[in-house]
Parts: structure tokens; sequence; C-alpha cells
């Protein structure tokens, strides 16, 4: 295959992509399809005309009951994504929280691609192209904010993939701070549509960690764990801030064992309403 045609399909697949975003974020395939329903059954006469006068009904009607549900968590069991909707999603939490084993559940379960930042930048590394030159200068500097704009880069590069595109991801270990946060929900071609949101007291999460076999990786060391758990503690009070203001988070309590969990996350992505944006 040509250089040409896999630039032309990967546009073509980009283009696609956030004209799904589009139609999500306003719910247009939605509201068609309630559309479709009403006159299905009705049949009126003159469906021109009926369409006229009742589409700014169902349209309303149907955002303002997923916006009510959205404030106030509630579940309504009449929602239905639609057939081809791709979940994105971020999986946020402190280390010990189970955001691993739950992300590699869900890709599994909906068909998603796993997507982990910390490999990620890893085997980026290993590439020759601008995205690797920034993030190796950036590391090399060691400046803090060069190194989230390095792999805010290579992230994206990631997510604008035919497979990511086409299937959609769930994404762990990446945002880690509030601005990073506001830039892939504010600047990305591509954002997520969902952010799960495993709380996990620091106790809990630092007994899991400390029961974990050692296998000899850098992040099974006691200096790294307490280097972590400082880290989210500096930035969760303002990540928690920025979420709670919008509609796609979802909290989850990551206390209970595996199977419960997973339960519970499952049930809440299916019947809570999926609404994008800020709370007004």
């Amino acid at each position: 295959m040509s250089t040409t045609t896999t630039i032309n399909k990967l546009a073509l697949a980009e283009y696609s992509a956030e004209l799904m975003v589009y139609f999500e974020k306003h719910k247009i395939i939605e509201i068609i399809t309630r559309l479709m329903v009403e006159i299905g059954l009705i049949r009126p006469t003159n469906p021109q005309n009926w369409i006229a006068t009742n589409i700014r009904r169902i349209a309303d009607e149907f955002y303002h009951k997923c916006l009510k549900a959205s404030y106030t968590s509630s579940k309504i069991d009449y929602y239905q994504l639609p057939r081809h909707f791709h979940h994105r999603i971020v999986i946020f939490g402190r280390s010990g929280s189970g955001r691993k084993t739950q992300a590699l559940a869900i890709a599994k379960r909906f068909n998603l691609i796993y997507i982990d930042a910390e490999n990620l930048i890893y085997t980026t590394f290993f590439r020759n192209d601008e995205v690797a030159q920034k993030l190796h200068k950036a590391f090399l500097d060691n400046v803090a904010k060069d190194k989230s704009s390095a792999v805010s880069k290579a992230i994206q590069q990631r997510l604008l993939q035919i497979d990511a595109l086409r299937q959609g991801w769930v994404l762990i270990n990446y945002p880690r701070n509030v601005e990073e946060f506001t830039e892939m929900f504010e600047t990305y071609k591509i954002p997520p549509n969902k952010v799960i949101y495993l709380q996990c007291p620091e106790v809990m999460a630092m007994r899991r960690l400390v029961a974990k076999p050692n296998l000899g990786c850098p992040q099974n060391t006691c200096e790294y764990i307490e280097h972590e758990m400082a880290y989210f503690s500096q930035n969760e009070t303002a990540i928690n801030d920025y979420l709670q203001r919008r509609h796609e988070t979802i909290y989850i309590d990551s206390t209970p064992c595996f199977e419960a969990v997973r339960t519970n996350l499952w049930t809440q992505m299916e019947r809570l309403p999926y609404v994008m944006g800020y709370k007004m």
C-alpha cells in the first residue's frame, strides 16, 4: 500500500471520527432516530409538515431529559447509544485503584483499543520521527511543562491512528494534572466522551501495591510508589474540581473486589445518559 493511500485513508478516518464527535455532542443521531420512531408510529398524512412541527419538540425533550439525568446522576431506561457509538474513555485514579485491571476488562467488553500512556512513551522513544525527537529533548532538558507537551503530542498521535478512530479506546496513566485534562477535552480533535474516576483511599491503594509480587519493575519500588501517591495527592483537588463540572465524569468506588467494581462500572456506562461538555 502506497504512502499516499495510507495518508488518504487516515485523513478519511479522522474526518469521520470528527464528524461523529459533532453528532455525539449535539445528539443528532438520537434525535433523528426518535423522530423516525414517532413518525413510524403516527404515520401522519403529511410527514413533511409533521417533521417541521415536531422536530424541535423532540430535540428539546430528548436533550433536556439527558441533561437533567446527568445533573442528578439518575438512570434513564429509554436511553440507547447510537449503533456505531465509539467509547473514548479515560480511566483516572491513584496507583492501586485498579485502573489497568478495569481498563483491560472494558477494552475486552466493548472491543476498544487499550492504551497505556507509560508504555506508549517508552515505545515512542525508539521511533525516529518528530514526536519522538520532541520527547527526547523534553526528557533530556527535564522541564515539566515541555515533558507534558511532548507526551500530549504522542498521545494525540496515537489516538488519531486508524484503529483507535474506528474502534474507540480506553486510556490510562494520562492525563495526570488539571492542565492536561483541560487540554485533552478542549483542544484534542477527538476528545474523550467518558472519564471514569476510580475513587480509592490511599491506605487501601498502598495495601494493594505492596502486596503485588515484585517483578523487578521500577514501578514496584517503595520510592516510586510514594512519589506517585504524592503527585496524585498534589493534583487531586484541582482535577476533581474540574471533572465535577463536566458531564463526562463517572465516579466509581473502587474499594470492593474487582468483580463488584466491574459490574457497577458497566452498569453506569450503559445506563447513565451520555452528554458532553461543561455543566451549566
